[in-house]
């Protein structure tokens, strides 16, 4: 590592992320990064193994429609983030001048999606090529269509102003200690220089942009009746944070901002992809969460809401209903069955009672100005 980048890695984690995440408000994870805009984006903390096993059993079922699939959905959750985050771009910076953009947008991943993050740019070519150490979901599968590869194209789309920026993952290795890989991002002609298949296009990044104004009502931060934020989970070391990495035990989180978690499920193309995708939240809310709440209907919602997910209330006397209030919101709140927490929680309520306990679509409520979900049984 050189000493600029070293400066920068240093100026990031020890500046920019601090001040721009907050940790430290229960129910609630946020994030600002650019100074453009006082709009900042809900953020969750989630398993790496819900996605390890959904990319897994969705490409092991469906083969190359899959990847396709979930690269196409990684490029546009890439694209939303950076227009969602106001990330500087070449209209901002023209020219070379937006190279130390792209350097800190990648460090900013980096604080908890891996290792280490380093890249050489070559602005005039549209040429971003990354080494990824440690990379989530990537590390476990050798691949990842929807982060590494579809997310990075559409980080690098926006911030190079071109849609037709591509991505394309390569050289994945392991050995004892980490795993490495390398991600290209470039106009679809250069890639063809390189590779020959797993070439994917994905151009359609309209119509991503959240209201910011209804964004920011419909999360913005309240107080809530339980008292542990994450930040109060780190300082208990129930979870860890070292190194661009939080884990708990042997499973790895990180963060997600909330449009990505309606767009992946909003993807899902049929209803056999649609059951994979719950049974993996189910397995890992069986396997992982119910050990991190020690198999405790109290200390479920405390962790789900220092998670990010925010109030949650079960109530073991009314056929285990489950009111999720403050729930992150975004304008694509009517267009999904919500996969992903339900199947978290029919996880975590099957593993208490001893029983599969499964949830169908929650009920919506609006009408105090936040999002609610109301979940009940099937």
């Amino acid at each position: 590592m050189d000493l600029k980048d070293s400066a920068l890695r240093f100026y990031v984690k020890g500046y920019i992320i601090p001040r721009a995440l907050i940790f430290d408000k229960p129910g609630f994870v946020d994030f600002r990064i650019s100074g453009k805009t006082e709009i900042f984006a809900r953020q969750l903390i989630l398993p790496e193994s819900f996605f390890v096993k959904l990319e897994q059993n969705l490409i092991e079922k469906f083969g190359e429609s899959a990847e396709r699939m979930m690269y196409s959905l990684g490029k546009r959750f890439g694209y939303s983030f950076a227009q969602q985050g106001r990330f500087e771009n070449t209209k901002d910076h023209p020219g070379d001048k937006v190279k130390n953009w792209i350097v800190v947008a990648s460090k900013f991943v980096e604080g908890t999606y891996a290792s280490n993050i380093s890249q050489t740019i070559d602005v005039k070519k549209k040429i971003v090529d990354y080494t990824l150490k440690n990379f989530v979901v990537c590390r476990k599968l050798g691949y990842d269509f929807f982060f590494a590869t579809g997310g990075a194209a559409g980080l690098i789309a926006w911030i190079l102003q071109d849609p037709k920026i591509e991505g394309r993952l390569y050289d994945s290795k392991f050995n004892e200690e980490e795993h490495v890989c390398k991600v290209k991002c470039a106009p679809m002609e250069i890639l063809k220089e390189s590779f020959e298949d797993r070439l994917y296009v994905e151009t359609n990044l309209g119509g991503l942009e959240q209201d910011p104004a209804t964004y920011r009502d419909f999360n913005r931060e309240v107080d809530i009746q339980w008292k542990k934020s994450f930040q109060t989970f780190l300082d208990a070391k129930i979870f860890n944070y070292a190194g661009g990495i939080i884990s708990y035990k042997n499973e790895r989180f990180f963060l997600m901002e909330v449009s990505g978690v309606y767009l992946l499920e909003k993807g899902m193309e049929t209803e056999d992809m649609k059951k994979i995708m719950f049974d993996s939240a189910f397995s890992v809310g069986k396997e992982i969460f119910s050990d991190i709440g020690k198999n405790d209907v109290l200390s479920i919602m405390e962790l789900l809401s220092a998670l990010g997910w925010g109030e949650v209330s079960i109530y073991p006397s009314s056929k285990t209903k489950v009111i999720m209030t403050h729930f992150p919101w975004t304008k694509y709140y009517k267009d999904v069955e919500y996969i992903l927490i339900r199947g978290l929680l029919s996880g975590i309520i099957s593993r208490i009672y001893g029983k599969d306990i499964i949830y169908g679509k929650p009920g919506l409520d609006i009408s105090t100005g936040h999002l609610s979900l109301i979940f009940e049984p099937n």
